[in-house]
């Protein structure tokens, strides 16, 4: 027969189970923890993932209205460029009026940038997992400051250049009787009646400034339009990185 354990040695096993127990238990609660962390993470991920998808597709619905209403502008531009190097102001006096009022019917794109700039900001950035999507945002906000860059340039000249220029030869009143802007769904727009009794005045000489000014407005509009197109571009990529990786969760 063996040799009854000693009451010491029957304590020492009995103190190493309880710590095993006590080690399991704590192992037992950080993995718990860890799996409820992991959850709260995973689905903090899901809310801004849908988040940043209902921002994006906003902003691409509000941007393809305004590629439309520009779009429209540089139509107007070149319309009236031709009226001009035709010399046909005068025979063509009431299309003059409503083009004139065209050219400046541009839009400009504000994009919607509550959730991914608060994302940027707050430290939220590290929950979501895909790489690339934590670059995208980046690289979103940085691309909307370049892009109102242009947009600022071509609101400068066409107040502080192209219409003091106007004002001074066409009785822009006049196309008031066409005005229409784009964002007036509704019609609540009121506009003048009748034409002006002033008549233009724009000496032969000042035909190629006309056309240089009008040129230029619409130079700094097609920038305007590029950045626009490319921001499609990199809104719909975006919102198809967000889906797939929605569709993963």
């Amino acid at each position: 027969m063996g040799k009854p354990a000693s009451p010491a040695g029957r304590y020492f096993k009995y103190a190493i189970g309880e710590i095993l127990l006590v080690v399991i238990g704590i192992l037992l609660a950080l993995q718990i923890n860890t799996w409820n962390q992991q959850r709260i993470e995973d689905r903090t991920e899901v809310e801004l993932l849908t988040a940043l998808k209902d921002e994006f597709q906003n902003n691409l619905k509000y941007l393809e209205e305004s590629i439309n209403i520009n779009a429209k502008a540089t139509k107007s531009c070149l319309e009236l460029t031709q009226i001009i190097r035709t010399d046909s102001l005068t025979q063509k006096s009431e299309q003059v009026d409503a083009l004139l009022i065209a050219i400046g019917n541009f839009y400009s794109f504000d994009a919607l940038t509550g959730v991914s700039s608060e994302i940027v900001n707050s430290g939220k950035l590290s929950i979501l997992k895909n790489r690339a999507i934590r670059e995208q945002l980046g690289n979103w906000l940085t691309l909307i400051i370049d892009c109102e860059e242009d947009i600022l340039f071509r609101s400068d000249n066409y107040s502080m250049n192209l219409m003091p220029f106007l004002m001074e030869r066409f009785p822009l009143a006049n196309g008031e009787l066409t005005k229409k802007l784009p964002l007036d769904k509704s019609n609540y727009l009121t506009t003048y009646k009748e034409k002006s009794p002033f008549k233009f005045n724009l000496p032969k000489e000042d035909l190629m400034e006309l056309e240089n000014q009008v040129w230029h407005h619409k130079h700094n509009q097609d920038y305007v339009v590029i950045n626009e197109l490319n921001l499609k571009d990199f809104i719909l990529s975006t919102i198809t990185m967000l889906e797939k990786e929605l569709e993963k969760q």
